[in-house]
């Protein structure tokens, strides 16, 4: 049984799965507001525009490097070039060159809006049914704002973020969380009596382990006051996991409204927009949960 998937090019109707993904993300489309709209289409349209580029600037690449390549061959294997040949190929080679250095802009060009466009549509594939898009307003660039600056910041703002979430929980915290582990490990230790009277605990992968669940049924201060002892803390942190959250909203907010600013000045000024760049920035909508889900 030929798989559609796999033989597609063979047929001659469009396969199922395609108008299915095709419908999908009209569906997604259709949700979007009027401006994030236009703006997706306006991508779809200049990926399509690339692909057909690239492809018409390695046709004619390829138109170049036949000739030349015959040419080539021909003075390579001859004992004694005709100089027409050489003459001609001489012509050639340079037109080839540049006809290569037209392909490797358009493919360039191919490859950065085709990156951008698949990005933004694995993205809204992937939004639940009952995300909420609200369209937001691009700042005004101030002056002296380019790309180079706001990507600065951009960096910043991501440096910032990851120092948060890697940095380490409060002393507190910590515990809280040695005593939890000792009190979830208690519970393979607990010892339970069978239908015949005898005491048994849980299964466990040695005797070692075995030994570690019973000690921290029994003695889980002691446990505990023993790995703090053997250093099972590390240096606590100085904002609570609350106080992390809450910064970390706040430099998301900063780093979307930056990337907001950025594709603005791409718009703008031109150039190329980073393979990593937010997709929702780049229509210019934040996601948000449904009126439902937030006050559930």
């Amino acid at each position: 049984m030929n798989d559609p998937r796999i033989h597609h090019s063979e047929q001659g109707f469009t396969p199922r799965y395609v108008g299915e993904a095709a419908s999908a993300i009209a569906a997604t489309v259709a949700k979007l507001p009027a401006g994030a709209a236009a703006k997706f289409r306006a991508l779809e349209d200049a990926a399509f525009a690339a692909e057909a580029a690239a492809g018409a600037a390695k046709a004619r690449r390829d138109e170049k490097a036949r000739p030349v390549a015959t040419l080539r061959q021909a003075v390579a294997t001859g004992t004694t070039p005709h100089p027409a040949n050489l003459a001609y190929l001489a012509e050639l080679e340079p037109e080839l060159e540049h006809a290569e250095e037209v392909f490797r802009r358009f493919q360039a060009e191919r490859v950065a809006t085709g990156v951008a466009f698949s990005v933004i549509q694995r993205a809204l594939e992937a939004l639940p049914p009952n995300a909420r898009l609200v369209e937001v307003t691009p700042p005004a660039p101030k002056k002296g704002d380019t790309v180079t600056s706001v990507r600065e910041t951009i960096s910043s703002l991501k440096r910032d973020a990851n120092s948060l979430e890697t940095s380490a929980p409060t002393t507190e915290e910590q515990m809280d969380t040695l005593r939890g582990a000792i009190a979830e490990r208690a519970k393979a230790g607990r010892p339970r009596m069978d239908r015949s009277g005898r005491l048994r605990t849980e299964a466990a992968a040695n005797a070692q382990a075995a030994a570690l669940s019973v000690m921290c049924w029994t003695f889980p201060e002691i446990v505990f006051e023993r790995m703090v002892a053997e250093g099972a803390l590390r240096e606590g942190g100085a904002l609570t996991a609350a106080e992390k959250a809450t910064h970390l909203a706040t430099l998301r907010a900063q780093l979307f409204d930056a990337e907001v600013l950025e594709e603005a000045l791409i718009v703008r000024d031109g150039g190329t927009r980073r393979s990593d760049a937010d997709p929702f920035a780049i229509l210019g909508i934040r996601v948000e949960a449904s009126a439902k889900r937030r006050a559930a």
